[in-house]
């Protein structure tokens, strides 16, 4: 009798079970130091430093574009009075020239707002965008081992012109003037075109540019000579005064201590709820993924456009010429 019952109840109420979490935003995880009230919090750029979303599986949430993920985690850190410092955990080569330029800016605006410093620590790479980010910070960290600098913009551009006259394509596109389709991969690039694209470089190069010589306090001679795109090793970028230290992320909180006058640091992170911060569903973790990275750079390859990076990225700019 009591299973009748529950039957009609069943078909006639409304009864939902959620099984995905509801809880949204970043969560704060503990690292170390959980008895201190004073946090330091650590914030992984990792990978190709862009303003493209990946969507991981659906409704499990994804890895969000590096702009977002520190806009949030900085914004966060502005509403919590215990955090007394930020550390940028860099890992890469670069990115587009919008979202290193973005995420500079976030770094910037977040350190004039709430007078709390920003320490930026590089790990293997901190290259072109990546390294155009770091510069915002208030000081600039690299391990022994890190690869510093590559100052400078590349375009990426394929053309497929001659495979398409092997195949038999015609390209019939029109234009409403000869610079129109500037860069299209369906038409050979003129003189022109390169005198124009050339222009766009050394004007996105020069903001770079002035960018390392005021926020580095390097004379713009002086920086002539080192801001060719070549990178350096740790010794090499402070010789020249890229960054300012050379150490490992414990000294650096060491120091930390010592210009905050403070015995110890909550050191914490921020991630995603639930599945999502577990890496396991497509969401950031700690440490880049090489296949998910070298897809971020193919699918730039891919565009139907040239595309303007802040990128040191070797093997493909060969593959270009």
């Amino acid at each position: 009798m009591i299973f009748l019952w529950f039957i009609p109840l069943m078909l006639t109420s409304c009864i939902s079970i959620n099984l995905l979490p509801t809880e949204k935003g970043l969560q704060e995880q503990v690292l170390s130091g959980s008895d201190s009230n004073n946090k330091v919090l650590l914030i992984p750029i990792k990978g190709f430093v862009g303003d493209q979303t990946s969507k991981g599986v659906p409704f499990l949430g994804g890895r969000e574009d590096t702009v977002t993920m520190v806009r949030e985690s900085l914004r966060k850190a502005s509403r919590d009075p215990k955090i007394r410092g930020v550390i940028l955990l860099i890992d890469s080569a670069g990115g587009s020239v919008t979202a290193s330029d973005r995420v500079y800016h976030l770094i910037r605006e977040f350190k004039q707002k709430n007078s709390i410093p920003v320490f930026a620590m590089i790990g293997d790479m901190g290259a072109s965008g990546a390294y155009y980010v770091s510069v915002g910070a208030d000081e600039v960290w690299a391990h022994p081992t890190s690869v510093v600098g590559s100052i400078g913009v590349v375009i990426f551009n394929v053309g497929i012109t001659g495979l398409m006259q092997k195949i038999g394509v015609e390209d019939r596109s029109l234009a409403s003037g000869p610079e129109k389709e500037m860069g299209s991969p369906l038409k050979p690039m003129s003189d022109n075109d390169k005198k124009l694209f050339q222009g766009l470089i050394s004007d996105l190069y020069q903001q770079f540019f002035d960018i390392v010589s005021q926020d580095r306090q390097i004379p713009p001679d002086t920086l002539k000579g080192i801001a060719d795109g070549r990178i350096y090793t740790a010794r090499q970028a402070l010789k020249n005064h890229l960054i300012d230290r050379i150490g490992y992320r414990d000294e650096l909180i060491d120091h930390m201590k010592r210009l905050m006058h403070v015995d110890r640091f909550r050191i914490i992170r921020y991630q995603e709820p639930f599945l999502a911060s577990t890496g396991l569903f497509g969401s950031s973790s700690m440490s880049p993924d090489p296949l998910s990275e070298a897809g971020h750079i193919a699918g730039v390859l891919t565009q139907t456009g040239p595309s303007l990076l802040y990128l040191w990225s070797p093997g493909f700019e060969g593959s270009m010429k």
